[in-house]
């Protein structure tokens, strides 16, 4: 990746943002060094979840935390959590979690996490950091339904406060955000901030979105790489 192209990354909460980070780089392949793929792809990580993670990683826990076999557990025989990452579902290693009594499993799982991790455990950039963070996929509510607390994923005001100061103690002062989010899942006085995007964007069993519902931003924050 060039020193001065902005990076992108999502930090939660599901994989909606991967799956328009992908729509928009199929249609402008040129962008793809942009868009670095990193823990929170594929998983379900409320806000609880997002700060814990940023906070290790500022803290220089996160790995050791991660490396840890014996602080993941399995619920439903299907969903791998982790003792001291509230909030957190691996949601998409349910093979793995089938069988995480293998220790082979265990390893696989470490690994891969490690892989992923990479971006938070070693932070340093030449450029700048876009942080996109939304709960607007139609299906997340019903998708966490008893599994974790919707209102965990809801943005008040001072949960945006703590993402955007542990963003910006990892990555830097100068990391920009993207908050997306549906008008009943923000705190009021977030509306109208500049960093805040209200999306309307019904509830339904979709997961993926419009194909091109993050192009006006994702072109924008490309754009300011080269200002």
């Amino acid at each position: 990746m060039d020193a001065d192209t902005t990076r992108v990354l999502t930090i939660g909460c599901s994989c909606i943002n991967r799956f328009q980070f992908d729509f928009f780089q199929d249609r402008h392949p040129e962008t793809a060094p942009h868009f670095v793929r990193s823990l929170f792809d594929w998983n379900i990580v409320s806000l609880v979840g997002t700060e814990s993670i940023l906070r290790h990683a500022v803290d220089g826990s996160l790995q050791d935390m991660l490396g840890d076999a014996t602080a993941f557990f399995v619920e439903w025989d299907v969903l791998l959590f982790h003792k001291l990452l509230p909030g957190v579902c691996f949601f998409h290693e349910q093979e793995i979690a089938k069988t995480f009594d293998d220790p082979a499993q265990k390893d696989n799982l470490i690994s891969k996490l490690a892989h992923q991790a990479a971006p938070f455990l070693a932070p340093d950039y030449g450029g700048r950091t876009h942080l996109v963070w939304s709960n607007i996929q139609p299906n997340l509510p019903d998708t966490v339904n008893n599994v974790t607390p919707w209102d965990t994923f809801q943005l008040t005001a001072q949960r945006h406060a703590n993402v955007t100061a542990l963003g910006r103690d990892l990555f830097g002062p100068e990391t920009s955000f993207s908050f997306l989010t549906v008008a009943n899942d923000v705190a009021p006085e977030l509306i109208g901030a500049p960093d805040v995007h209200v999306i309307d964007l019904p509830r339904s069993p979709e997961y993926e979105g419009p194909p091109k519902l993050y192009d006006s931003l994702l072109t924008g924050i490309v754009a300011r790489t080269h200002i």
